[in-house]
C-alpha cells in the first residue's frame, strides 16, 4: 500500500496576522476542521501551524484571504463522445484571475430486477414477507470526488472571465447516467503563488511520460519545518471563501442505450419452510425472492427468484441510503 499515512493526533491552528487563533479539531484520521464556521476576514492574512504527535512543528507563510466570486453556471453538453461538464465564472472587479475547482459526484443506479419481498428469519416461523423501505435494494447511490487538479487563469485576458472550463467527462452509455447523476462543483480563488504551485503539481503529476514532456520540476510550497529547517515539505496553504453549485442530469435528458440485465433466468422455488431456509436464509443467500408466481394453471405457487447479484444493487458497490439532497 503506497498511500500516505494520516497524521493523527496533531495540534493544528489557523493563525491570523491580527494575532487571532482558530484551533482545528480532528474529525477523522488526519482530517482537521473547525467545529464552527471560521470567522475569517479579507483584510487579515493567515497561516497554518501544525504540531505533530511526535513533537515536530510546521508553519506556513502568511497568505492573503481571497474572496471567491460566485459560479455563473455549471453547464453540460452531450455529443457522440459523452457528456462534458463545464464551469463558467467571472469577477467584475478583475481581482481574482486565478481559480481552482473540485467536485463531488453522486449517481443513482438500479439493479436488474426489483424484489418486493424478503425472507424474515426473525419471524415465527421464518417467512417471506413484504419488503420495507429500509431494506429496499433496487435503487442504490454511488459517490466520489474529483482527483485531477482543475485550474484556470484569466491573466492573459482583458476581462476576468473563465468560460466553460471542462470540469468532468462521462463516457457515453455510462452507468452514471443510467438514472440520475448529480455533481457539486466548488470554486476557489487563488493567489498567483498558489496557482503557480498547483500548476507545477499538475504538470508533474499529469505528464504522460513521453520524450516531449517537460521534465519534472522541483516543487517548493509555503509550508516549512521549524524543527528541521532543511526538511523539504511539499504542500501549499491557501485561505479564502468557497463558492459551489450543484446540477442534476437525468437519463431522460441524455438519450442512452445503457441497460442492466440479469444474465441468469429467474427460477421458481418452493414455498416450504425448509426450502425457504436453504435458498433464502443463509448469511449469503443463494437466491432472493421477487414475488409469488403460479407457473401453470392449478399448479402450486412458487417464489419467482434470482441470484443476489441481479437483485441487490448494493453488490454493485453503492448503498441504498438516499442522499439528503436527492430529489424525492
Amino acid at each position: 500500500d503506497s498511500a500516505i499515512p494520516a497524521e493523527t493526533g496533531a495540534r493544528v491552528t489557523v493563525e491570523g496576522s491580527d494575532n487571532s487563533n482558530h484551533p482545528l479539531t480532528e474529525q477523522a484520521a488526519g482530517v482537521y476542521s473547525s467545529i464552527d464556521t471560521l470567522q475569517l476576514g479579507p483584510t487579515v492574512q493567515y497561516r497554518l501551524s501544525i504540531h505533530t504527535s511526535n513533537g515536530e512543528d510546521y508553519l506556513s507563510d502568511l497568505v492573503a484571504y481571497k474572496v471567491t466570486p460566485p459560479i455563473d453556471s455549471v453547464s453540460w453538453t452531450n455529443n457522440g463522445s459523452g457528456v462534458e461538464i463545464y464551469a463558467t465564472t467571472h469577477d467584475p472587479a478583475n481581482n481574482t484571475r486565478y481559480y481552482q475547482w473540485n467536485y463531488d459526484y453522486t449517481y443513482e443506479y438500479h439493479s436488474a430486477e426489483q424484489s418486493v419481498v424478503y425472507y424474515d428469519s426473525t419471524a415465527t416461523p421464518p417467512a417471506v414477507v413484504e419488503r420495507p423501505d429500509s431494506l429496499e435494494n433496487y435503487s442504490c447511490w454511488t459517490s466520489g470526488s474529483s482527483t485531477a487538479l482543475l485550474l484556470g487563469s484569466s491573466v492573459k485576458l482583458a476581462q476576468d472571465v473563465i468560460y466553460e472550463l471542462p470540469v468532468n467527462h462521462i463516457e457515453p452509455n455510462d452507468a452514471q447516467l443510467s438514472v440520475l447523476y448529480s455533481i457539486l462543483v466548488r470554486q476557489y480563488a487563488l493567489t498567483e503563488n498558489g496557482y503557480n504551485f498547483l500548476s507545477l503539481m499538475q504538470k508533474n503529476s499529469e505528464s504522460l511520460g513521453s520524450i516531449f514532456d517537460a521534465q519534472p520540476s522541483q516543487i517548493t510550497g509555503n509550508i516549512h519545518s521549524l524543527t528541521q529547517p532543511t526538511e523539504q515539505v511539499i504542500g501549499y496553504v491557501s485561505a479564502g471563501t468557497v463558492q459551489q453549485q450543484r446540477i442534476f442530469i437525468s437519463r431522460s435528458q441524455v438519450p442512452s442505450t445503457y441497460t442492466v440485465a440479469c444474465p441468469i433466468p429467474d427460477t421458481l422455488l418452493p414455498t416450504s419452510e425448509s426450502a425457504l431456509a436453504v435458498n433464502f436464509g443463509n448469511k449469503y443467500p443463494l437466491y432472493i425472492p421477487l414475488f409469488l408466481a403460479q407457473p401453470m394453471a392449478g399448479g402450486p405457487v412458487k417464489w419467482q427468484s434470482n441470484i443476489p447479484g441481479c437483485i441487490d444493487c448494493r453488490i454493485g458497490g453503492g448503498n441504498n441510503k438516499k442522499p439528503s439532497f436527492w430529489p424525492q
